[in-house]
């Protein structure tokens, strides 16, 4: 079968920008080969992105100005993906959009960036919205990525494929386990963003928390959230780890420097997912991470410490920039898309069955499946 140019494209929970992915995949027995030719984030304009935030639950954000930033977005990411793709022609783009509201309990989810602005900037089918057919069918939604772990790493078992993005999530593998465990970078990120008053919107390099330490009876306290403790399926988000987290423990992180709050949070995001994998994959000997959390040495550092057992790598080590892995997932999505294969995991996500993901805003449709099959 003839390879496919794909665009992944998508913001994260952090909204560090937006991030595409031009990659070529070709299908390969029961697998697809996978090659990243290009990979870049693009900085959300700063009205844009302050915009964004002031839309997220609990905010209430009429229809009108969740409209607009539907269109803006969409316009947003098909500028995005030109600039990247440059001269490189393009058989799809694959957008996640920007996930604006998840409820993993009540199987609703959420994601804006109008596709067919998209289409219009690109000039080519344009496969969206990947997390709605998993939820209409019982499912949470989340997470998507284990599709592509799945694929990548499998060859590597026991292993734990570990995303660190402003969420943490892991996939178990042989097992096929895969979940939420708790926040990675969106509490610190929050947290560091209000107390320098933007001055700064992340922790640059662990700099804060290096610095620090972790205040353990606070510790104590914030791991007593019963999300850790729920068993897999589950997802998360910005409603449970995002502001309205920061803002019930804003008077105690406030009590401490900067320096030891951000090492607190850090410690969290460390001790959650650690907990989660000596639950789920006491067998693991390999935790191979990917995503913003790796260029936080204090966070792998803390990761590392509380894995002595394991051995703690990246997705580099393994020919995957951990920065574009999850904009490459969705290019492999919309790949199982148009070969009209199911791309969720019922038992990731609790779904009733295997659904095929996502919709598509087409241009010569036909010429493309062609192209696919021949």
């Amino acid at each position: 079968m003839s390879a496919l140019r794909i665009a992944g494209v998508l913001s994260g929970t952090s909204l560090d920008g937006i991030d595409v992915a031009i990659c070529t995949l070709e299908t390969h027995g029961d697998g697809v080969r996978i090659r990243c030719e290009r990979f870049a984030t693009i900085p959300f304009p700063d009205a844009l992105r302050a915009r964004i935030v002031a839309a997220y639950p609990p905010a209430p954000a009429g229809a009108l100005e969740i409209s607009a930033l539907h269109a803006a977005i969409g316009t947003a990411f098909g500028d995005a993906v030109t600039t990247v793709a440059g001269e490189l022609a393009l058989d799809a783009v694959a957008s996640h959009g920007v996930t604006l509201a998840h409820d993993d309990a009540a199987r609703e989810t959420f994601q804006i960036g109008d596709p067919f602005r998209i289409r219009e900037r690109t000039g080519v089918t344009v496969v969206s919205d990947f997390r709605s057919a998993d939820t209409a069918a019982g499912g949470t939604g989340a997470p998507l990525v284990p599709f592509l772990d799945t694929l990548l790493f499998a060859e590597h078992a026991p292993c734990v494929a570990l995303n660190l993005g402003g969420i943490a999530n892991l996939t178990v593998l042989p097992d096929g386990i895969a979940f939420d465990s708790g926040p990675a970078n969106l509490p610190i990120d929050t947290y560091v963003t209000l107390r320098t008053k933007n001055a700064q919107r992340y922790d640059a390099d662990g700099k804060f928390a290096a610095a620090g330490t972790p205040n353990e009876a606070l510790l104590h306290k914030l791991l007593t959230d019963p999300y850790f403790q729920r068993t897999p399926p589950k997802s998360t988000g910005r409603e449970q780890y995002g502001a309205p987290y920061i803002t019930r423990h804003r008077n105690a992180l406030d009590a401490l420097t900067l320096e030891d709050a951000a090492a607190t949070l850090t410690a969290l995001t460390a001790r959650t997912v650690a907990n989660a994998v000596t639950r789920h994959a006491a067998h693991a000997t390999t935790v191979i991470a990917s995503g913003g959390g790796t260029r936080n040495p204090t966070l792998m550092r803390m990761l590392a410490t509380e894995l002595p057992t394991h051995t703690l790598t990246t997705s580099a080590t393994h020919n995957i920039d951990p920065d574009a892995k999850e904009a490459i997932a969705f290019a492999v999505l919309a790949h199982a898309t148009l070969r009209n294969k199911p791309a969720n995991l019922p038992r990731v996500t609790g779904a009733a069955g295997p659904r095929v993901l996502g919709s598509i805003a087409p241009v010569d449709l036909d010429a493309l499946l062609k192209k696919l099959h021949t």
